[in-house]
């Protein structure tokens, strides 16, 4: 999986799963008796002697094993030597969602020679849905994937246990364990099921996961680093925590701020091996103020740890307890325990930390919510409405290749009838590439409408079955594509074009090899072959002739090649297949006779094996494959591999000879620990994006940015996107980049914004983070952002009242910023160019007033942005689109704690929408209404507007559930 979105091929589970007739039951038949749930499975028992445990169904490739259990003398084994056949067991049972809010699902796991199954999501691990009102599916939980490399050494049981919101109308569960499509030897023993109940429980010890119970493998709630694991056994219990190697370390921030604290104590039972006498292990408190910087130790004057623990020896479990005070200023609290050399080894348990009144830090952990009492609902948009002030697709130009044909001219993308060529776009998520003809007009529609002018293709290869990928499910092998699929495909381009979008295309993405393409080990290599892609000549030939066949594929609508047609914008050779991956995994991802291979390659180098000798083969290969593809007869710009790495060998390996552009990846990382609302781009003191393009971007070449958005950690979407849309717009359009890509659009929810992905049930049960379509924050500010940065970098800069006195900080001094109007030291936007004016992020309670608009803005945090409905600017147009929005977050979203990094609960629909409050300006216009609009465009009432000398003001008073509201000139007075 790629690093930044391994979570879509944990949640994209494949498989069939049985009913019963427990399941079958309907919530009206008074005399159903639902089984309860098992407290402790151990596979003991089998009264009726049919190899099945009792309790249990649908055995397939399993037995239960006499001898050799955890719990017991027996265990079950999964056993399969035929990829894509589910090996798995189910058990089905009641669980009522108005009592329990979560369930704890955890069992002993053993692997053996695992390799993936032919398609996303065969491999081993557990799921369990739940079920609603008429067995409706409300939503799926899952645990793993447990293969070779999450899992560990050979033979060893493992203990894995996870924490699975229970949506409130969950009346039955449907619980499935075994390979589900995988091939090799999963064992499993002492299935354990806890119910949650509703409202949770306080406690004292400001830890999430103290002792280290949860996790799948990983401790849940910890960050851990250089091999920290949870180890077996612990104190009196299944799970501790392990430091073993040098640099091991593992961490987590106290649940909630220690201002109030004048001290904390820390107490925790430890047990070493053979630690170095000096002290082979340490515990330190790392204390952090508001902007999440760490203060200095007192005692040390140095911006490092206060140290709480030092351990040296050997000792058997022992508890042991420290006091520390707060340092002065400090807002948080950070817990790392580290592993100082690479002698013995330590386990520590029972964590615990209070204050000197262990009462006055009571919380309830899986419950830190905002309070969303006077929160609106947000109603899903089923399409925009054609000529409402929300289309903008007149900016678009269509039919795309209107223009000519995309071509690189002076470092930069222009059309070859000499304009410059820019790109605002989203990329399409697996299998969205791939939608009945209808949904795909409805798709192209909704995109032209919002102002975007392209669709990145990629991951098309991903395996999710027939007519849902790339490639023919129907065969063991992939040579052969899909014909419904890649029609479906032709029909979306066709009708993208038609309307003015153009498309870029990845060739190598995420495609898992199967029995038949002459693959050593198909079901062990990563997602696209992994590293090993980049110089095994099977590999190799495979991708060529893949590539070679997508883009001299005709489109049977636009009769064109994909080779030939300008409205192809760029061609991509891969997404996140390199050799470069293999910092992250040194061995796991080159499997059996590759790593040989790789090391006998790298034998023959004068630079040895490192970056130097990657970037070499790399630089190679890429010059290879382009060379190859422009004697085919592609013409459009190529780049190589669209990544998020960052060493400086990766970035010029793609600059290599034969390459046109950079396509890269930029994934905002917000700085993990941070007052919760700090976790916005807009406080990034060091650039934010800016920071990141530096390190890839090359003056000779076009720059696009293939995909972006922030890394949300399992979130569906942070609060404060819609401000951080604007400022990601401006830093193109200020830094001349070509293109923007905001991932990711998925076939969820079809009605956009009316719900979080894989929370409105049904056939929406996958829970991706950052889907676009699911976000209004985000598509809400798509019409702007495309009238700033297709429109030009036409703009009003220095003629505001606002633009001197943005550019001055605290004290006086200058702050100005790359990014004209960004002050990231209070985290505000202004935007001001001829067509879009705004405030996004934290106004401060400041009236911003611009050439033609002024704002006054009373929310803390709010994006309110115009844009100019028509093709004048903002001065000359009769029709404003305003787009007013501040957090949104689903009906009973729930975090773990006050750090609000990781989900407690999902939520359900609807969206809610905290209410803008303010006015908007237009200044110097009289005769204007106003209108609210859905979020199809429609309008849905008038609005408040009122007259004074400075313009005509819309009235945001927080009562009307709308996002988008229009101001229109009816008649000049």
């Amino acid at each position: 999986m790629t690093k930044a979105w391994a979570v879509v091929g944990v949640v994209l589970f494949a498989g069939f799963i049985g009913s019963t007739g427990i399941a079958r039951a309907q919530e009206d038949e008074p005399l159903v008796v639902r089984p309860a749930p098992p407290k402790l499975d151990d596979f003991e028992s089998d009264e009726n002697k049919d190899g099945v445990p009792d309790g249990w169904y649908n055995l397939r490739d399993a037995k239960v094993v006499v001898e050799g259990g955890v719990v017991g003398p027996r265990y079950l084994k999964f056993e399969c030597t035929k990829p894509g056949r589910p090996a798995r067991l189910s058990r089905a049972f009641g669980v009522d969602g108005k009592k329990y809010e979560a369930i704890v699902i955890g069992l002993w796991v053993r692997v053996d020679q695992i390799q993936a199954g032919e398609r996303l999501g065969d491999d081993p691990g557990l799921m369990i849905d739940f079920l609603g009102p008429k067995l409706r599916q409300t939503t799926r939980g899952s645990m793993g994937p447990w293969t070779m490399r999450s899992m560990g050494a050979l033979s060893h049981w493992t203990r894995v246990a996870k924490r699975i919101p229970v949506p409130p109308e969950t009346r039955d569960a449907i619980m499935t364990v075994g390979l589900l499509g995988a091939t090799g030897v999963l064992d499993v023993d002492g299935l354990t099921v806890d119910l949650v109940a509703v409202e949770g429980v306080e406690t004292t010890n400001l830890l999430k996961n103290p002792d280290f119970e949860l996790g799948d493998p990983d401790a849940a709630g910890w960050i851990s680093d250089n091999g920290a694991r949870r180890g077996f056994p612990g104190f009196e219990s299944n799970t501790a925590l392990e430091l073993a190697k040098s640099g091991a370390r593992s961490m987590t921030g106290l649940a909630v701020p220690v201002d109030t604290f004048g001290s904390l104590v820390l107490s925790l039972k430890v047990k070493g091996i053979g630690l170095r006498g000096s002290g082979g292990a340490a515990g330190a408190l790392f204390f952090v103020n508001e902007d999440g910087r760490v203060l200095a130790d007192p005692a040390s004057g140095k911006a490092v740890g206060v140290s709480a623990f030092r351990w040296a020896g050997t000792f058997d479990w022992r508890e042991e307890r420290v006091v520390l005070p707060v340092t002065p200023g400090a807002s948080r609290a950070v817990l790392q325990f580290e592993k100082l050399d690479g002698l013995g080894s330590v386990k520590i348990d029972d964590v615990e930390a209070t204050g000197l009144n262990p009462e006055a830090g009571k919380w309830t952990p899986y419950h830190a919510k905002n309070e969303t009492d006077r929160w609106l609902p947000v109603t899903g948009s089923t399409g925009i409405e054609a000529k409402s002030a929300l289309d903008f697709s007149f900016l678009l130009g269509a039919p795309a290749g209107k223009a000519g044909r995309v071509e690189v001219k002076g470092g930069r993308l222009h059309f070859s009838s000499g304009a410059r060529a820019r790109f605002l776009g989203v990329q399409l998520l697996p299998p969205t590439a791939f939608l009945p003809a209808a949904k795909a007009d409805a798709l192209a529609d909704h995109l032209a409408r919002s102002g975007i002018n392209l669709v990145r293709f990629g991951d098309l290869d991903t395996p999710l079955g027939p007519d849902r990928s790339l490639f023919d499910d129907t065969r063991d092998d992939t040579k052969i594509f899909d014909e419904v699929a890649i029609g479906r495909m032709d029909h979306l381009i066709a009708a993208l074009k038609k309307r003015g979008i153009y498309y870029a295309v990845e060739l190598q993405g995420s495609r898992r090899y199967r029995v038949d393409d002459g693959v050593t080990m198909p079901g062990a290599l990563p997602p696209g072959g992994g590293p090993a892609a980049v110089f095994d000549p099977v590999l190799k030939k495979q991708a060529m002739e893949a590539g070679i066949g997508l883009l001299k594929h005709v489109n049977a609508e636009t009769g064109l090649a994909m080779k030939d047609d300008p409205g192809l914008a760029w061609v991509t050779l891969s997404g996140e297949v390199t050799l470069f991956n293999m910092i992250d995994e040194p061995g796991g991802s080159l499997p059996g006779d590759y790593g040989k291979a790789y090391r006998d390659l790298a034998a023959k180098s004068t630079t040895g094996i490192g970056r130097r000798f990657w970037q070499g083969v790399e630089s190679s290969h890429w010059k290879e494959v382009a060379d190859a593809l422009r004697k085919e007869g592609l013409k459009a710009p190529l780049a190589g591999v669209s990544h998020w790495r960052r060493e400086l060998e990766f970035s010029e390996s793609q600059a290599a000879p034969g390459l046109d552009l950079v396509d890269d990846r930029i994934y905002w990382y917000g700085p993990t620990w941070m007052a919760p609302r700090w976790r916005s781009m807009l406080w990034s003191v060091d650039g934010g994006m800016l920071i990141d393009a530096s390190r890839k971007r090359r003056q000779d070449r076009p720059y696009v940015v293939g995909q972006w958005c922030d890394f949300t950690q399992g979130v569906w979407a942070y609060p404060y996107e819609a401000a951080e849309q604007m400022l990601a717009v401006e830093t193109a359009r200020t830094e001349d980049w070509d293109a923007l890509v905001r991932r990711g659009l998925f076939v969820y929810p079809e009605a956009w914004g009316s719900s979080a992905p894989g929370t409105s049930g049904g056939e929406d049960i996958f829970q991706l983070p950052e889907v676009s379509n699911a976000a209004p924050q985000v598509f809400a500010m798509w019409p702007h952002e495309a009238s700033i940065l297709l429109r030009g970098n036409e703009g009003l800069k220095g003629k505001s009242e606002a633009g001197n006195a943005r550019r001055v900080g605290a004290g006086g001094k200058s702050k100005r910023h790359a990014i004209a109007g960004w002050e990231a030291e209070r985290g505000r936007l202004v935007i001001e160019t001829a067509y879009t004016q705004g405030v996004a992020g934290w106004p401060g309670e400041e009236v911003v007033t611009l050439p033609e608009m002024i704002f006054d803005v009373e929310n803390p945090y709010a994006a309110v942005v115009a844009s100019s409905a028509s093709e004048q600017p903002i001065s000359g147009t009769k029709r404003l689109l305003v787009t007013a929005i501040a957090r949104v977050t689903p009906t009973g979203f729930r975090w773990v704690d006050e750090w609000r990094r990781e989900t407690a609960d999902p939520g359900r629909p609807p969206l809610l929408a905290e209410p803008v409050k303010g006015k908007v300006t237009w200044r110097n216009r009289k005769g204007v209404k106003g209108y609210a609009l859905d979020n199809n465009g429609k309008r849905i009432g008038e609005a408040k507007v009122v007259e004074s000398n400075e313009g005509t003001s819309l009235v945001l008073d927080g009562t009307i559930a709308a996002l988008n509201w229009e101001m229109v000139v009816e008649g000049e007075k």
